[in-house]
């Protein structure tokens, strides 16, 4: 279980398996705002709305997004925090993260995503080609589009774009 904490978005400490998980070094990111483990700043900024008001109500709550590594690939993680002042809730706060892109889907509310595609679709946003994607994985690049397909269909989209546009939220 990979733990970071933060003091006003800013990371002041964290584990080794944080490390691991974001591929850093502490010297990397101690003293980083959390934006470098954010796809874009964008991305940063509508967690801090999404978060915020959970992390004050100390409600129990798990969320499911895209992350940047350091090294600037994406990934599934599952998302839990706990803000320790109510009134300023990113005061001091203490999160905990654990990798859903090695772990089978949790809930239909999940939109029931294979590993698989939780993979391709990680890949998508780092903007490698299906060719690329299927070395990486050592699958077909038809293999890939497929699964390209099945995360379209299961979004309710019909274009890659408007894929890596929910997939980034």
């Amino acid at each position: 279980m990979a733990i970071i904490v933060a003091r006003n978005r800013t990371i002041v400490a964290c584990n080794s398996r944080a490390l691991e998980l974001f591929r850093a070094t502490s010297d990397q990111i101690i003293g980083q705002s959390f934006e470098i483990l954010y796809p874009e700043r964008k991305d940063f900024e509508s967690a801090a709305e999404h978060f915020g008001p959970l992390l004050a109500q100390h409600a129990d709550f798990e969320d499911n997004r895209i992350m940047r590594r350091l090294d600037g690939t994406h990934f599934w993680l599952a998302v839990r925090g706990y803000g320790f002042n109510q009134d300023q809730p990113y005061e001091l706060a203490a999160w905990v993260f654990n990798n859903v892109s090695a772990l089978p889907p949790q809930k239909e509310s999940d939109l029931a995503l294979t590993e698989r595609e939780r993979n391709v679709a990680a890949f998508l946003l780092d903007g490698l080609t299906s060719k690329e994607i299927g070395r990486q994985l050592g699958i077909s690049p038809r293999t890939v589009d497929v699964h390209r397909g099945t995360l379209l269909r299961k979004h309710g989209v019909k274009t890659k774009a408007q894929l890596m546009k929910l997939l980034a939220e």
